[in-house]
């Protein structure tokens, strides 16, 4: 895992956190952009193919595109490993805005990513049950979180925590989480090696409570990531409804 503190783009307050974390605030960019021609797709879809063999693969297909073009790969449970993957890809058609006081403190470069998340088995993922808000939003999530550096000329990475909206709605009806935190697993899993010699990295989205945002913020990421792993594995398999590790 890379570890660094969020030193984050858009325009920054006067506010910081107490782990030293900015906070930043960011205003939509208007204007219709038509999406950058697709790089990465076999590369992607290769490195996750590999890492989860065995199976079944199916794609939802955005139909209307604005800056780059995301779809949602989805990889169906099996019986050892009881959950759904579903990971972005598009994301990485155009680089990220890393600020250079960042990148100078990496040793690879970070600037192209996509994003990833685990679904319960029992997760209904078909064309009709989709159009359920209730098990539609972690897409949605994904779709916003793949747009999000390129709509403001920013970046995402590890330990980067976004509310959803500055009133950290719940993203539906049928949750309470209403904001997102972004880390990496295993090296295996998290960067994508593409034939061209670019690294790509793959994001995990982790859906938090505000208590847990704002514990992060005065904690640090190691501190949070203690809570929520005392879950087990109901901290990497999304539950709507589950325990609020910090209120």
């Amino acid at each position: 895992m890379n570890f660094f503190k969020k030193l984050f783009g858009g325009v920054e307050t006067d506010e910081k956190a107490k782990d030293g974390t900015a906070i930043y605030t960011y205003n939509q960019q208007a204007g219709f952009e038509p999406p950058a021609p697709m790089k990465y797709v076999d590369d992607v879809v290769n490195h996750f193919q590999t890492v989860f063999a065995g199976r079944e693969s199916s794609v939802f297909h955005e139909i209307i595109s604005d800056t780059i073009h995301i779809d949602v790969n989805v990889m169906s449970p099996t019986e050892e490993e009881p959950f759904w993957v579903l990971y972005t890809n598009g994301m990485s058609d155009l680089p990220m805005t890393i600020p250079d006081e960042v990148q100078e403190q990496m040793e690879e470069v970070i600037d192209r990513a996509e994003v990833m998340i685990f679904l319960p088995a029992s997760w209904e993922l078909t064309e009709e049950s989709l159009k359920d808000e209730n098990l539609y939003w972690p897409i949605r999530l994904m779709k916003q979180m793949a747009r999000f550096p390129h709509q403001y000329n920013t970046w995402l990475g590890y330990g980067h925590t976004i509310p959803n909206y500055a009133e950290y709605e719940p993203y539906a009806d049928g949750t309470g989480l209403n904001g997102v935190i972004m880390f990496q697993l295993s090296e295996e899993l998290s960067v994508i090696s593409a034939k061209d010699g670019t690294q790509i990295h793959a994001y995990f989205l982790l859906p938090l409570y505000k208590e847990e945002m704002d514990y992060k913020l005065e904690h640090g990421m190691d501190a949070l990531l203690d809570k929520l792993f005392e879950l087990g594995d109901e901290a990497l398999i999304l539950n709507p409804n589950r325990k609020n590790t910090c209120k």
